[in-house]
């Protein structure tokens, strides 16, 4: 039998007490490496409800040894002290947390960072001090075009000496790919895709037959980058035309000005219906329930939640922005232009006709998610990539 090796996450987004649901993605992805390796999680974040200057948080999360490192938030009225006490508490916590994950595991085979800066500094020391190989996986849609973005003359060069040594850089898209490649990030890249349960998340057995269509829209709900006023907009111009359809925007956000604004439209408790945060459960059981799924973003990634959708067996209707583009095709929904509300009225009245006349094939959807997103499949190929580090490591 094969002994497991052991994967350090390390990680600048990651599910912590201060923001419950930051880069659940990145831990989905450790979900799925844990499959076939011993897998530690480590994050380190300010809080402001510190006691102590550090306090440490152990747990063990779907076979993913989880630490959690929080440092007390620097409140300096200099703001030079400010920034080098700040630095020092981050770097500190984080050799706390090695020190916590060093126990635990006895030894790093391998580092996979998540979100290339600044972050992966640690990583990079760890292979220059104790010869660890990493790769870093990114998902940040701070690199597209879309965002205006230009990176200050010290991340550009750290950002670029941590990519280029890497042994993969492994972005969510091909358009990420591209975006990184185009800020200079050269390195070795290797595409993997985000992480869907596939188990969780499949087609109903017991659909009910809606007497509406109903759409599910699951987000931040941060206007500025999903676009919900704009999908508010359509629904009430939709609403002037047909009433066989309504939409449910479910997020971790501030509901109060979209249902101000819903209020405003005359479509809230109509049309449009909001709710809030939801655990992963219930979102699958809302999908479940659901007849479609809508997106109308100003950037994007690949948003894990329009994989959910796919392996539901739910059409996606999207604004064609980021790597979405490379899975929505006729057979799996349709695509938008960004803040284009008139396209995206007409794409959401076609998406109803189409779904009414059985045009999309749930089982067809789900079978696709499942190629390209499950646990087993993602788990396969950094399986692969870490063997090849190893290998070429010895």
């Amino acid at each position: 039998m094969t002994k497991k090796r052991n994967i350090l996450f390390l990680s600048g987004w990651y599910p912590n007490r201060v923001l419950p649901t930051l880069g659940n993605f990145v831990q989905k992805h450790a979900e799925a490496v844990a499959l076939h390796s011993n897998v530690a999680a480590l994050h380190v974040c300010a809080d402001a409800s510190c006691v102590q200057e550090f306090e440490v948080t152990e747990n063990t999360i779907n076979n993913v040894f989880t630490v959690n490192v929080y440092y007390k938030k620097v409140n300096h009225g200099i703001p030079i002290i400010s920034q080098v006490q700040k630095i020092r508490r981050n770097l500190e916590a984080w050799s706390i947390g090695l020190q916590h994950i060093n126990k635990k595991l006895g030894h790093i085979d391998l580092v996979h960072h998540n979100i290339l800066y600044p972050s992966g500094i640690i990583a990079l020391n760890l292979k220059r001090k104790k010869r660890i190989p990493y790769i870093v996986t990114e998902h940040s849609t701070a690199y597209l075009p879309s965002k205006s973005r230009s990176m200050g003359f010290t991340e550009s060069i750290l950002s670029k000496m941590i990519a280029r040594n890497a042994s993969f850089i492994t972005p969510v898209s091909g358009d990420l790919k591209k975006a990184m490649l185009d800020h200079g990030l050269a390195g070795n890249y290797e595409v993997v895709y985000n992480v869907v349960n596939t188990k969780l998340f499949s087609p109903s057995k017991t659909k009910p037959g809606n007497a509406k269509i109903n759409f599910l829209h699951i987000s931040t709900l941060d206007d500025p980058h999903k676009n919900i006023s704009g999908m508010l907009s359509t629904v009430a111009a939709l609403s002037k035309r047909r009433a066989d359809f309504q939409c449910h925007f479910i997020g971790d956000g501030d509901t109060a000005p979209h249902i101000a604004r819903a209020k405003q439209l005359g479509i809230h408790n109509t049309f449009a219906f909001f709710d809030g945060t939801k655990t992963t459960e219930e979102i699958a059981a809302l999908m479940h329930n659901a007849d479609a799924f809508m997106l109308f973003s100003n950037y994007e990634n690949l948003p894990v939640v329009i994989i959910e959708a796919l392996a539901s067996g739910l059409p996606v209707l999207s604004s064609n922005v980021g790597g979405i583009h490379e899975h929505i095709t006729q057979e799996r929904g349709m695509l938008v232009e960004a803040k284009n509300e008139k396209e995206l009225e007409e794409g959401m009245a076609q998406l109803i006709e189409n779904i009414r006349a059985g045009r999309y094939d749930a089982a067809a959807l789900a079978a696709y998610a499942e190629e390209n997103f499950s646990y087993e499949k993602v788990s396969a190929k950094f399986h692969h990539l870490y063997q090849q580090v190893l290998k070429n490591n010895v």
